[in-house]
């Protein structure tokens, strides 16, 4: 007996919705995610700054010694090289940097000529310091761009230089109450050979909360940004941004972010530059955030919830648009905590799951992260 078979209609494939396209789209032009290269700090360093110059070199500063008197040292790791260079001392004056914390050691950034540029300070005497390399890799003396005592001196300087030949570095000092410091700024017109005497920058009636980091960037417009911590009234301790387009002679500020807290929380701040803008991260409550500069209202958090204290945010963004936020997850500041990070994409939507490392960052330290020109990252910590 044969069955009597009907051929079966063809099935019509379901309608997508525009915003279905769109969606299906995005995840087409995504692409993999990135490849993440975690790295120890060489040598038993702590609190290392890491960046990469344009052959795809990372340049790496850390720090080594006791709290409150040790050292900074560079190395260096090129794009095939199995292990980081000889340590060369970048501070002339011995033991002659402040480590407390992760608010403390140095901070670095490269020059368009390839000069690596360092800040620091110090409390014996209370004072900032500032050392440019050669082209060699050697660092010349240091300079003082202290003119005064810095009483109240509880965290380091930040760095950051444009395609003019300017240096930028910037402080919050003065040997008063928080509600009552101020963002001080000097620059240097001849890539770091002479500095101007240092002025304030920062609004007075916003403060600037003592022991809390600040972070300078240059963005692809030339630009500077500095993200610091305010303090007005002593508990109004908001993430807030100055901005200048004119080389530092005039100055904007705006709020990034409140905190209504009447206690220093020793948080940390990074900058990032990236295809469409310049990002900033930063710490509220013990959460991490990062946001657009152009778009303060709209921070973007990891998901999941924080054992501890998400804190120490660090953030990179590839020419693809993939955002990569690195933090530590402790109980206190004096702990690193564990190592975790997150990619978003251009939109701030989170991508993958997070990650994180089996060995704890070091008591006091933090994480950093850079991005190789293929637009793979790298975590140092």
């Amino acid at each position: 007996m044969t069955a009597n078979l009907r051929p079966r209609p063809r099935s019509t494939p379901p309608r997508l919705g525009p915003l279905a396209v769109a969606a299906l789209l995005t995840a087409a032009c995504a692409g993999p995610i990135p490849s993440v290269t975690l790295l120890r700090t060489p040598n038993g360093g702590t609190i290392p700054q890491v960046a990469i110059d344009d052959a795809g070199t990372l340049h790496l500063i850390y720090y080594t010694g006791s709290m409150s008197s040790g050292d900074l040292f560079h190395v260096s790791r090129g794009p095939d090289a199995p292990d980081w260079s000889a340590p060369q001392p970048v501070n002339s004056q011995p033991h002659g940097v402040n480590g407390l914390g992760p608010i403390d050691a140095g901070q670095l950034a490269i020059g368009p000529d390839g000069l690596l540029h360092v800040t620091w300070f110090h409390k014996d005497p209370l004072r900032f310091y500032y050392a440019r390399s050669d082209h060699k890799g050697r660092f010349e003396p240091q300079q003082t761009l202290s003119v005064k005592d810095e009483g109240g001196v509880e965290t380091a300087p930040t760095v950051t230089t444009d395609d003019d030949g300017n240096v930028y570095v910037f402080w919050h000092a003065d040997a008063v109450e928080d509600a009552r410091r101020r963002v001080y700024m000097a620059v240097s017109r001849e890539n770091g050979s002479l500095f101007d005497l240092p002025r304030a920058v920062s609004p007075e009636a916003e403060g600037a909360c003592g022991c809390c980091g600040l972070r300078a960037v240059t963005d692809a417009e030339g630009a500077v940004h500095v993200s610091y911590r305010g303090a007005g009234d002593n508990i109004h301790r908001g993430m807030r941004l100055l901005s200048t387009a004119d080389q530092g002679r005039t100055f904007s500020d705006q709020l990034i972010q409140p905190w209504k807290v009447g206690a220093c929380p020793v948080a940390t701040t990074t900058l990032g530059v990236g295809p469409e803008g310049t990002l900033v991260a930063w710490e509220t409550e013990g959460q991490v955030y990062f946001a657009d500069i152009e778009r303060l209202d709209e921070p973007v958090s990891p998901p999941g919830e924080a054992n501890f204290r998400r804190k120490n945010a660090t953030v990179a963004v590839n020419d693809r648009g993939d955002t990569l936020l690195a933090w530590g997850d402790g109980p206190g500041f004096m702990s690193g905590g564990t190592l975790h990070w997150q990619f978003f994409d251009a939109d701030g939507r989170p991508r993958g799951d997070e990650g994180s490392a089996s060995e704890p960052i070091p008591a006091r330290s933090v994480p950093t992260v850079a991005v190789r020109p293929d637009g793979s990252f790298v975590i140092v910590f």
